[in-house]
């Protein structure tokens, strides 16, 4: 089945081709958090990781948010939260959240540390996720387990 085969025709009053539209909206305005990340947080990363870590958070965020859009809020945590996924979905979700929380709320160097640290932990399950996604990326994964 395609993906407007199994998404609704309809979800907040928009077609699928309307959602499509903010899908793409969204992918790239996630791409301008990433691309913030890499011109602006990435060079100050020695200094400040907060910067880099907010636009990567909110690069993510919007990521996984355009594929709500278009398949649908509940779809899209279904396919999150489906036993094989659940592994993922607990990491990113955890590293996104301690991410933002030390951001925030530790300083120092013991704020660099675990800033930079649960920032490593969400890019790596990123990449694991957008692996799981390409064809023969899930065989690919279980070469590397």
């Amino acid at each position: 089945p395609t993906l407007q085969s199994s998404s609704p025709p309809v979800l907040f009053g928009l077609s699928y081709a309307q959602r499509f539209r903010l899908f793409l909206g969204s992918l790239l305005l996630s791409g301008l958090f990433f691309a913030l990340g890499m011109l602006v947080g990435l060079p100050s990363l020695a200094v400040r990781p907060q910067k880099f870590a907010l636009c990567f958070t909110f690069g993510s965020a919007t990521f996984m948010a355009s594929f709500a859009l278009l398949k649908g809020p509940m779809n899209h945590l279904k396919s999150m939260f489906a036993p094989d996924r659940l592994p993922f979905t607990a990491v990113y979700m955890t590293s996104m959240a301690s991410t933002l929380y030390f951001t925030f709320s530790h300083g120092g160097l013991s704020g660099y540390v675990l800033t930079l640290s649960s920032t490593a932990v969400q890019i790596a399950a990123l990449v694991w996720y957008l692996v799981s996604f390409m064809p023969g990326g899930e065989a690919g994964m279980k070469v590397v387990r």
